[in-house]
C-alpha cells in the first residue's frame, strides 16, 4: 500500500477516495477518526490519509488527484440562459438550473 494523499479534513479525504474508487482504484482512508486527538497528538499525525491498495496504481491515482484539484480552479462559466456567473466545475447553473457548456 502507498499513501497518495494527505487531506486537511475528512470531507476532503472522502472526496479523493470516492474519485479513486470511481476509477476502479481500491483505496482506504486512515486516521478517519483520529481528528479528535488533535492537541493530544501532533496535528500532522491525525490528518486523514488516502492510501491505494495496489502500489502499481500510485501514479494513476496521483494523476487523478491532480486533475481533481485542477478542475476546481477552472475559469468561471456564464449561464447561456440567465447570464449568471458559475464556478468552472459546475455542470448546471446555480441560479436557474440550466445546463452549462463544457
Amino acid at each position: 500500500m502507498k499513501r497518495v494523499y494527505l487531506a486537511g479534513n475528512l470531507l476532503e479525504a472522502q472526496l479523493v477516495a470516492d474519485t479513486l474508487a470511481g476509477l476502479g482504484i481500491a483505496n482506504h482512508i486512515f486516521n478517519a477518526n483520529a481528528v479528535g486527538a488533535t492537541g493530544e497528538l501532533p496535528f500532522s499525525q491525525v490528518w486523514p490519509e488516502v492510501w491505494v491498495v495496489d502500489d502499481t496504481l500510485e501514479t494513476r491515482a496521483r494523476d487523478a488527484i491532480t486533475a481533481l484539484d485542477t478542475s476546481a480552479s477552472s475559469p468561471d462559466k456564464i449561464c447561456p440562459h440567465c447570464g449568471e456567473h458559475n464556478p468552472g466545475n459546475f455542470l448546471s447553473c446555480w441560479q436557474c438550473g440550466s445546463a452549462l457548456g463544457v
